[in-house]
């Protein structure tokens, strides 16, 4: 305040001592008279010119100097950022003008920083050498830089902007910085859910707690543009179980005391749980047949109201009324709630929207991917008409990319009232890993893999891995390259190739070597179907075969070239791919031995698996029943050409644990058919949620027969099928490694001979 009242007093002086009669001449800019800029004398400067710092005052030759022209002079000397002070003064009617220049920044240094160079930290700051240095601008660059260690997952660094002083007014600026761990999430809580449970909705959102092996493989960081999706996660899931009422009324994230986790508080509102009401259809548009639309209505009265069904039928309908000439035409579902027998009706308004086209799409930030990998999630182009709906499932589609830490799509309106342009912000993220892993299995014994990954190969989208897998008895390494959108178009296009190594001379006294090269296609072929079309051409070596082994397996021993072609299709309703709690797969698959190469045969599977769910989605169970045949048109199959049953295929009995085997040598010998049936629950048991431990139970019956011949070199085998069973119990462990499992079985109905196993243990899903 006394510095403020010091200027007012001496611009007053000065105005006072300009409105005295002026020297008839003058040697400043202009002609000096009363209250007008006489000459202007500048005192401090050294590095800059004199001409410079007149340029920035607010003062014009011949005009009367005003204290508004003079206080802002002062305001504009300081935002320069060149001077630490300025004044002006008079003196014998001049103008002076005092400035004290900043120093200039000599060089600029960064101590301290292990995970981030040099060079990306320069080039994220304003501050640069030979330029002049203020402090607000250090530590508005401090800011900077701890804000690119929080994109990292460092919430706890600290960066403290240092000056060492050097003569000739010059400085060094020094960014120290304390790099924190990677900041985990200590825990993830819920508030208000009654129907499920903490643990279920974990696994609901994308965020995870750190886990006690996060160390070993990946931390689990707290990112805030996750935390804005798993509130749509945790929407989407209520919606689609009845929830229609569902709110997430706060996602709350505190740093504990001590900078090393966030404590993440979800509160919810649940809601009651509706059912499907009557559906209809009504338009204005004549020439639109409700009749035609109400036929692709899912969802009878009295089921569980689903918002993913309503807006599946939204979809049909946009597309029958596209085809049908009517482009504009929106969907607009209106719901009739009973809130006394909680059921929601839907009203499906077919509307014949305004004629707005889209106009341009453009995308900012995306300075490594490439602006067609983020086109071609739009369902739309430039030229189309305008649909907001596809412009959310565009985002989410975008954001599944994995590809950006912040995702968003706005609209602005376009040249002509009739044209809108969509712009698209994202903000990139790493993509590329390395990764080292340890593990063991009771089959395998200890496993171990090393791999180079990147998501977004070359910023094309593409996914390219290179592998290497080492355990006991086997050793892979492998190559895959994905194009996820060959064409830009919804054809999943890649290839693999591998070199495996497979120690069977515990079960059939060989082993085993490929060398292959599989290229493969996939592409939808309906709403929930999908069709792979694959090739795979292969050297297959059986060796080392030992000298007491079978008869059988001896005259297999040498190499063998496959080349095949195959295809399958897959019809997908589960209502999550990764832990589904409703619904069923069906899959179909054939391959074709035979387009050259020494192997002829078709291969024949098949798969059908269904889920349910009972007490809230705590409870989960699943059917499944799998078959193969392989038929030969050429000479016997080779043993690796045979289908095996046992280890995780077939629980209760080790790896190739059942089938033709040859008596004499103990050799398993495998079949050219099975059939197998699995039924599982699984369930919790009752221990405290964060120990992420559950249980469950599994069958398992099936049989596997059938050889081309079943006697060679005066050995005969038995091929005939024949029943087994086995009952068994699992526990299960949410680790930081994956979900591990321990099953215990008991074989109910073998048979002599079979290799019967009580104890596996393996790392895999739930289901």
């Amino acid at each position: 305040m006394t510095h403020a009242l010091a200027r007012l007093l001496t611009a007053c002086l000065i105005l006072a001592s300009l409105a005295a009669p002026a020297p008839s001449s003058a040697q400043g800019v202009g002609t000096a008279g009363a209250g007008a800029r006489g000459d202007i004398v500048v005192i401090g400067n050294r590095r800059i010119e004199t001409a410079t710092v007149i340029s920035y005052l607010a003062l014009e030759p011949g005009e009367p100097v005003t204290a508004q022209a003079l206080n802002a002079s002062v305001r504009r000397l300081f935002d320069t950022g060149l001077f630490s002070d300025a004044d002006i003064t008079v003196d014998g009617g001049q103008l002076v003008v005092r400035v004290e220049e900043n120093p200039s920044i000599n060089r600029i240094a960064f101590e301290g920083n292990g995970q981030i160079s040099n060079e990306q930290l320069l080039a994220a700051i304003t501050s640069r050498p030979r330029r002049p240095f203020t402090r607000s601008r250090a530590e508005a660059d401090a800011q900077v830089i701890s804000s690119i260690y929080r994109q990292l997952g460092r919430y706890g660094t600290t960066v403290e902007p240092v000056i060492i002083a050097l003569p000739d007014n010059r400085v060094d600026l020094v960014f120290e910085i304390d790099e924190s761990p990677v900041t985990g999430v200590n825990s993830i809580a819920f508030v208000g859910n009654e129907v499920f449970s903490d643990y279920r909705l974990r696994r609901v959102i994308e965020t995870s707690e750190s886990g006690i092996f996060s160390a070993l493989i990946s931390s689990d960081i707290y990112d805030p543009a996750r935390l804005e999706f798993d509130k749509e996660l945790l929407r989407d899931f209520y919606l689609s179980r009845g929830h229609a009422d569902f709110t997430v009324l706060s996602a709350v994230a505190e740093l504990s005391p001590k900078r090393d986790g966030f404590f993440i508080t979800f509160t919810i509102e649940e809601g009651p749980v509706y059912a499907f009401g009557e559906q209809s259809v009504s338009t204005t548009n004549p020439a639109l047949d409700p009749a035609a639309f109400e036929a692709l209505i899912d969802g009878e009265p009295g089921d569980t109201y689903d918002a993913s069904v309503v807006e599946r039928n939204i979809d049909r309908m946009v597309f029958l009324a596209g085809q049908q000439g009517f482009a504009f035409t929106r969907v607009i579902p209106r719901a009739i709630r009973d809130p006394e027998g909680l059921t929601i009706g839907v009203v499906y308004e077919l509307i014949e929207g305004e004629r707005v086209y889209v106009e341009r799409i453009e995308i900012e930030g995306n300075t490594r991917t490439l602006d067609r990998v983020i086109r071609r999630q739009f369902r739309i182009a430039e030229g189309d008409a305008f649909n907001s709906r596809e412009l959310d499932e565009a985002r989410r589609r975008i954001r599944a990319l994995g590809f950006f830490s912040q995702v968003e799509v706005t609209t602005e309106p376009g040249a002509t009232d009739d044209r809108s342009t969509i712009r698209v912000k994202v903000e990139e993220r790493s993509t590329g890993s390395i990764s080292f892993g340890a593990g063991f299995s009771s089959s395998d014994g200890v496993v171990g893999e090393v791999s180079v990954t990147e998501r977004n190969f070359l910023g094309r989208g593409q996914f390219v891995r290179a592998r290497a897998v080492i355990s006991g008895d086997r050793q892979l390494v492998d190559l895959t390259f994905r194009e996820p959108a060959f064409l830009d178009r919804d054809l999943n296009t890649g290839f693999t190739f591998y070199v495996r190594q497979d120690d069977r001379s515990d079960e059939s006294s060989f082993e085993e070597t490929n060398v292959g090269f599989e290229p493969s296609v996939s592409f939808p072929t309906s709403e929930f179907g999908r069709l792979e079309l694959r090739y795979r051409i292969s050297d297959d070596e059986i060796r080392d075969v030992r000298d007491d082994a079978s008869e059988f397996i001896k005259v297999d021993e040498g190499n063998a070239l496959t080349s095949s072609l195959g295809y399958t299709y897959s019809y997908d309703r589960r209502n999550d791919p990764l832990e589904p709690t409703q619904g069923y797969l069906l899959r179909f698959g054939q391959d074709f031995a035979g387009v050259g190469g020494d192997a002829q045969y078709v291969r024949t599977t098949a798969l059908a698996r269904a889920f349910t769910s009972f007490f809230d989605e705590d409870v989960i169970a699943s059917v499944e029943v799998e078959a193969g045949n392989i038929t030969t048109f050429g000479d016997d199959l080779r043993i690796t050409d045979r289908f095996f049953l046992g280890g995780d295929q077939f629980r209760g009995f080790e790896r190739d644990g059942i089938g033709p085997r040859d008596q004499t040598t103990d050799d398993a010998l495998g079949g050219n058919n099975f059939a197998v049936a699995r039924a599982e629950v699984s369930f919790p048991l009752g221990l405290p949620e964060e120990f992420g431990i559950y249980g469950g139970v599994f069958s398992d019956v099936g049989t596997i027969w059938g050889l081309d011949s079943t006697t060679v070199g005066g050995t005969t085998v038995d091929d005939d099928p024949k029943l087994r069973a086995t009952v068994g119990a699992s526990l299960f462990w949410e680790t930081g490694f994956g979900p591990l499992r321990l099953n215990f079985a008991y074989p109910v109905v073998d048979e002599e001979g079979d290799k019967d196993e009580f104890f596996r243990f393996t790392v895999g899903t739930r289901f």
